[in-house]
């Protein structure tokens, strides 16, 4: 039977959701790694909740990802705000992971660090090195023997003098100057191909790996480093559960600067009707890489039938760490994904704050970036908000809450239970079809 509700205009749902629910979750991991204790467990159940389930590291992931020459996994897994946390232990530092988004990149970084070591061991690199070393930019910023680890790949100070000399007149600059800014150029085209050769991302917030990654991009850009060793990962399980970019989109990621990836996103936000001083603030969000923001533009402009795509970059620009804007880039992927193999998205609304595809079939489609989804007081007002609090100009015949992982069996119960669809591993091609998704039957 098709449903109408009403949005009110200041509930408190939406601050809970945004925090818990859709990953705007900016609490310390370490406050979120251990199991509940038995106060916890008694007051979940008392209120008919689950609590945050402890799990062994095995059930989750594949034997060939628990550990690799470089790096284990800790057996127990904690799955709090929907998401896995696991602890990595690693030959270049430990890392406590949010998401097996990020624990599937932090793995391939491990990897590409190992490969990037084994080949500074090589007469290659060292001969590479030597003659970088003789640029005096290089040498007197020690790139080579003392790499930094920002994504610029340059001392502050040096960066400082970039500009500085960029902004004298041209009978003022010293060839120096000039050599200085067309080093920073080469470098970073030769730095985003190493990072695209070894499956890493060039504008991670992982610093060893932005260590190397400057170090060889010198080495490679100045001093003509011939080859890389590039590791094999077995992910196809991770990248099964998750959405890759097109080879257009990865094309671009790779060729095209940050800068020239700002100016791109800016075009496309106009194009959808974004307005400017919204655009601008996701342009310039401090927690969105390059690559991420550019993977969020691309899937809200892939959804070109669909009204008010501002309302997604609103709640978009609301992201207080790396995890938040990585759970907002897949929660506009999801609805790409549905949009593309199930039913059209014709406008993108909000309910309680929520970000909703409302579909050509009349469905409301709500994605949720979650590793696993169990029944708890967050869960209970999500499923408030897809049922209670619904845009009563909408006409809807069917709410689907779609999954990028799993639900639990009683999650899963009680969502039925008020009448909305829940659809697990969202990304995931089901066996002998294209997708897992699929429009019900009249």
């Amino acid at each position: 039977m098709p449903r109408r509700g009403k949005i009110g205009a200041r509930n408190p749902i939406a601050l809970l959701l945004c925090a818990v629910a859709l990953a705007g979750c900016a609490n310390e991991s370490t406050a979120v790694l251990r199991a509940p204790s038995s106060e916890e467990r008694a007051a979940a159940e008392a209120a008919g909740f689950e609590v945050d389930p402890v799990r062994p590291a095995a059930e989750l992931l594949p034997p060939s990802l628990l550990a690799g020459p470089h790096y284990r996994i800790e057996p127990q897994v904690v799955t709090a705000g929907f998401a896995n946390w696991y602890v990595v232990r690693s030959d270049y530092g430990d890392f406590e992971i949010r998401g097996d988004r990020m624990l599937h990149k932090r793995i391939r970084e491990i990897e590409a660090l190992a490969a990037l070591d084994e080949m500074s061991k090589t007469e290659a690199f060292g001969k590479a090195a030597g003659n970088a070393l003789k640029s005096p930019f290089v040498a007197t910023w020690n790139l080579i023997t003392s790499p930094v680890d920002t994504i610029v790949g340059i001392p502050i100070g040096a960066w400082d003098a970039i500009k500085q000399g960029s902004q004298l007149a041209r009978g003022e600059r010293s060839e120096l100057e000039d050599s200085r800014m067309l080093a920073l150029i080469g470098f970073e085209v030769k730095k985003r191909q190493i990072a695209n050769e070894l499956g890493v991302d060039p504008y991670s917030s992982n610093k060893a790996l932005q260590k190397q990654l400057n170090r060889f991009a010198w080495a490679a850009y100045l001093g003509g480093l011939p080859y890389l060793f590039v590791p094999f990962v077995d992910d196809s399980d991770f990248r099964k559960a998750s959405a890759e970019p097109t080879d257009r989109l990865a094309e671009a990621l790779r060729v095209y600067s940050p800068e020239d990836l700002r100016r791109l996103n800016r075009i496309e936000l106009a194009v959808m009707g974004i307005p400017k001083p919204l655009a601008d603030e996701l342009i310039g969000h401090p927690w969105y890489s390059p690559r991420h923001r550019t993977m969020l533009v691309e899937a809200l402009a892939a959804l070109d039938l669909a009204q008010n795509r501002s309302a997604f970059v609103e709640i978009a620009v609301r992201a207080q760490s790396e995890d938040d804007a990585l759970s907002y880039e897949q929660t506009a992927e999801l609805m790409r994904t549905y949009s593309e193999r199930v039913s059209p998205i014709r406008e993108i609304v909000l309910a309680a704050g929520i970000p909703m595809g409302y579909t050509e079939s009349g469905t409301l489609m709500v994605p949720l970036a979650a590793d696993h989804l169990i029944w708890n007081a967050e869960a209970a007002a999500l499923a408030h908000a897809m049922t209670e609090a619904l845009p009563s100009d909408l006409h809807v015949e069917r709410v689907e809450l779609v999954l990028s992982g799993t639900a639990s069996p009683l999650a899963r119960e009680r969502f039925e239970a008020l009448g909305v669809a829940v659809t697990e591993r969202a990304f995931e091609p089901a066996e002998g079809e294209s997708a897992q998704l699929s429009e019900p039957s009249p």
